[in-house]
C-alpha cells in the first residue's frame, strides 16, 4: 500500500514540475494564475499523501495552510483585475 501511495506522490511530483514549467513560459496573468492554482492543489495532494504514507499529522497542517494560501492568492489577483485599490 505504501509502495503505491509513493508511487502517485512520484507522479504527481512530476505533474507539478510539468506546471511549473508552464507557469514560467505563459505570458498573460490568467495563465499564470491557472497554473499557481494547479501547483496549489498538487502540493496539498503530495503533503496529504506523505501524512497517509509517513504518519505525520504535520502534513496535514501544512496542506491546510496551502489551500488557505491558495484562496487568498485568487481573492487578491481577482481584485487586482478588477481594478481595486492595493
Amino acid at each position: 500500500m505504501n509502495t503505491v501511495l509513493l508511487a502517485v506522490v512520484v507522479v504527481l511530483a512530476l505533474v507539478l514540475l510539468i506546471s511549473l514549467l508552464i507557469m514560467l513560459s505563459r505570458t498573460r496573468l490568467t495563465d499564470r494564475l491557472l497554473a499557481v492554482q494547479l501547483l496549489g492543489t498538487l502540493g496539498v495532494a503530495i503533503l496529504l499523501m506523505l501524512a497517509v504514507v509517513m504518519q505525520q499529522r504535520a502534513f496535514l497542517d501544512t496542506a491546510l495552510v496551502l489551500v488557505l494560501l491558495a484562496v487568498v492568492v485568487t481573492a487578491v489577483f481577482t481584485h487586482r483585475q478588477r481594478g481595486g485599490k492595493s
